[in-house]
């Protein structure tokens, strides 16, 4: 069976890191941004208490959910997306903005933002402010693209710096692919021929919001949102020069996508069944548990990695 990679679907992670590295040496950074080490926003301290802001999209998948119509599936994408970053930084996520980008104004984009606003409504956030902007000489017919801003409220400063070897690795499943590795999936689906309707699960299921990630805060030294980068690159961003021991859980999904690509490959492109990580001490273990009662242990930070499939 023929192997697919995410270079050969068009995305060249490598690039990808580099472009961000000349964005920030290109950059003036103010004295109220505070320095925070994962990246998964910024922390601004110009008032009091500190803001959190982030922004991010739902990438390639939104072709599907067009032409699936899974316009709530894409709003939970765009959500999770932004607010799942924030909670990594011990925010708490308020207000929303959006942009979309269309070639043609029509009855699906209501249909979006009727989806938009009630996910917004579940997870206790608002649409603030926002841009539609309609550019049929830049979008084709049918296509358009949409972008998330969010800002929160800074609750806590996590104690990544107090992570050591020994600490308790958990994870909380994801409902699917959530909104990262969509090219290579694409890929896969169009040059295989696949009936995304007759697999075994959702492949278009909304990424999964963490909202009770809020009430982790007092427990947990880091919190990691597995997105761009897969699960190793969500692993380096709290860990940074520690290892780790994981045996990931077996998930259909993945079962399913592991015929196409490699593990290696999967591991830095997919969240492998897991949306977010947090690391504890082995003491509050069962603070995560009473949280998130589908958390599992999936390993220790260790001196070095070793990543097996199957707990």
């Amino acid at each position: 069976m023929k192997t697919y990679t995410y270079r050969q679907a068009g995305v060249d992670v490598k690039k990808g890191d580099e472009f961000a590295s000349y964005i920030k040496e290109k950059v003036s950074v103010p004295d109220w941004l505070i320095k925070e080490p994962t990246g998964y926003a910024s922390i601004l301290s110009f008032v009091n208490p500190p803001i959190v802001v982030t922004a991010d999209g739902i990438g390639t998948k939104i072709l599907l959910h067009t032409k699936y119509e899974r316009f709530k599936d894409a709003a939970m994408d765009l959500v999770a997306m932004n607010y799942n970053d924030i909670v990594s930084v011990g925010g708490r996520p308020l207000a929303f903005l959006d942009y979309l980008g269309v070639s043609e104004i029509g009855e699906f984009l209501k249909k979006f933002i009727e989806a938009l606003a009630g996910v917004l409504e579940e997870v206790d956030m608002y649409l603030v402010a926002g841009e539609t902007a309609e550019m049929p000489d830049i979008y084709d017919r049918g296509h358009w693209d949409a972008a998330g801003f969010a800002i929160g409220i800074w609750e806590k400063k996590l104690p990544i710096d107090d992570v050591q070897i020994g600490d308790v690795i958990m994870g909380i499943p994801s409902s699917g692919f959530h909104s990262n590795g969509w090219s290579l999936i694409r890929k896969i689906i169009g040059e295989e021929n696949i009936d995304i309707e007759k697999l075994p699960f959702d492949l278009l299921a909304g990424t999964r919001i963490y909202k009770e990630a809020i009430q982790l805060f007092p427990y947990v030294k880091a919190i990691a949102h597995v997105t761009g980068g897969g699960i190793k690159r969500a692993l380096r961003r709290v860990l940074r020069d520690k290892g780790y021991r994981i045996g990931l859980p077996q998930r259909d999904f993945i079962n399913w996508i592991l015929g196409y690509v490699g593990f290696e490959e999967a591991l830095n492109t997919f969240n492998m069944g897991v949306g977010l990580i947090v690391v504890v001490s082995p003491e509050n273990i069962d603070h995560v548990l009473r949280i998130y009662e589908d958390a599992l242990i999936i390993g220790k930070v260790s001196p070095f990695i070793e990543v097996k499939y199957g707990l």
